[in-house]
């Protein structure tokens, strides 16, 4: 090998040091995903949580702004609508207006918004109501992290030493032996919701809201297979689903799935995961005009034809993964326009994001999980505090004085980009699910330590099966409603 030149030797070990230094960051990256926890963009000031001071976590999204007022959060609400109904115009044009892709509707536009609005009527206007007598909780059959909080209150139940173990009824105490978090079921508003005049959405016999079960979810389904695509908050709702279908075959870990079997769901019917945070395309990443994977990200293919050819039912989420409103809005329209356009008779189903619980590692040291409740709810464990879910969702507040909202996506960035990914869903012909409102009433059943936007299994994640179930119902036109 020839010497190399004198001036050449700097500018080799600069080169060297940056190759070392690029493979060190993908590697510590790559061994650390499955210990993401999207939690650590926890916003709140000054948390008394240890990840609150994991600044190097790759995970962490560091975009330091001025505090905003309220009022400055209205107008930038304004602004982003404003925007985004101009772009989705622009690039969509109302051509799926008048259909739902995937769906049966079709050349109807009045019946395409009333499908809307019974869905959203579904997710919005409702409470969480305990059920006081026994019942059969979902039985998780997935990731064992998410059965920490199970694991927590059996902890409890031995303590108690009176022989009972979790899922039974104590006819002793008249109580259910499950934790508090699994015993609410979310019940739609059916003054608002339910058929008959005056109502939101459709007004006969498809607004009711009915209870899901494996039989009928495997009809409406068709023989068509989910890909449920997202950040590690995706990858726990795959969970519930195969849970939910009591799957056979479990995968471990968010980045696992996609390169493995699929899960048996019904017959002709699969279930897989791809780990995607940005919702990327295969060619979303171009390198020759100097874009490159960041490595705080994961990006795994998933809009192959080798894919949506089998999987014609998606269910998407951006997740919590930062990214400035234009670009966000960007990026998700590009992947939409791609699967509006070459893949038309796929339907896509794009859930909001959750708001962050910042208070939840504080609900764990009070003792949610080792809370053994009684007959009438209360807590038969002394110094323990039972936790119920919330009558109203946490609001924006401002920032005090001098203080700086240092980790982003904050609860305005979640709210202000879960109406922009309603505005471009819609707009390709998909299905948005509201459920934003809906989840932030749940502080209570997370994962906690640190994870506060993850919950744990079974738990509140499990109102999904009744959800899309409804929804699916629906999509198949009137006369699925009694499905």
């Amino acid at each position: 090998m020839p010497p190399v030149p004198a001036l050449g030797r700097p500018l080799a070990i600069i080169i060297g040091c940056a190759l070392v230094f690029q493979l060190y960051l993908f590697f510590s990256s790559n061994s650390s995903s499955n210990d993401y926890r999207p939690e650590d963009l926890d916003p709140t000031p000054g948390s008394s949580d240890p990840a609150s001071s994991r600044w190097d976590d790759p995970g962490r999204n560091r975009h330091p702004t001025v505090p905003l007022t309220l009022k400055d959060f209205s107008t930038l609400d304004t602004l982003a609508d404003t925007i985004v109904k101009a772009e989705a115009y622009r690039v969509f044009e109302d051509k799926s207006a008048k259909k739902i892709h995937g769906s049966a509707i079709k050349g109807d536009a009045a019946l395409v918004q009333n499908v809307r609005d019974q869905i959203r009527c579904w997710t919005t206007y409702g409470s969480w109501q305990r059920q006081d007598q026994e019942f059969t909780p979902l039985k998780h059959l997935g990731d064992s992290r998410f059965a920490k909080c199970d694991k927590t209150f059996m902890k409890a139940l031995d303590r108690e030493g009176n022989g009972h173990y979790l899922g039974e009824f104590d006819h002793t105490h008249d109580r259910f032996l499950v934790r508090e978090a699994v015993k609410y079921r979310w019940v739609p508003d059916e003054a608002k919701c339910g058929p008959g005049p005056g109502t939101m959405g459709l007004q006969d016999e498809r607004a009711v809201y009915q209870a899901f079960t494996k039989p009928k979810f495997c009809e409406v389904m068709d023989e068509r297979s989910f890909l449920v695509v997202g950040d590690v908050t995706q990858y726990q709702l795959h969970d519930v689903i195969a849970s939910a279908f009591k799957s056979s075959f479990v995968c471990y870990g968010e980045l696992g799935c996609l390169h493995h079997s699929s899960h048996g769901l019904c017959q002709g019917v699969a279930l897989k995961y791809a780990r995607n945070d940005l919702l990327s395309v295969p060619w979303a990443v171009n390198p020759e005009d100097e874009e490159f994977p960041s490595a705080s990200t994961v990006e795994q293919a998933w809009a192959t034809p080798d894919l949506l050819l089998k999987y014609k039912i998606l269910v998407l989420n951006r997740g919590l993964i930062w990214r400035p409103d234009e670009v966000f809005m960007s990026e998700l329209v590009f992947t939409m326009k791609y699967l509006w356009k070459y893949y038309p008779d796929t339907m896509v189903i794009y859930r909001a994001t959750h708001p962050v619980a910042a208070n939840c590692s504080q609900l764990k040291n009070h003792g949610e999980d080792e809370a053994v409740a009684n007959k009438n709810g209360e807590s038969d464990a002394e110094g323990i505090t039972l936790q119920k879910p919330l009558q109203t969702a946490p609001k924006r507040q401002e920032a005090a004085a001098g203080e700086k909202q240092e980790f982003r996506p904050t609860l305005a960035d979640i709210q202000r980009q879960n109406r922009i990914a309603k505005a471009i869903v819609e707009a390709a012909g998909g299905i948005y699910l509201d459920t934003e409102n809906m989840f932030a009433l749940r502080p209570d059943g997370r994962m906690g330590d640190g994870d506060c936007a993850r919950f744990c299994a079974p738990g509140p994640l499990d109102a999904y099966s009744d959800l899309l179930y409804n929804t699916l119902r629906l999509l198949r036109g009137k006369s699925a409603a009694t499905v």
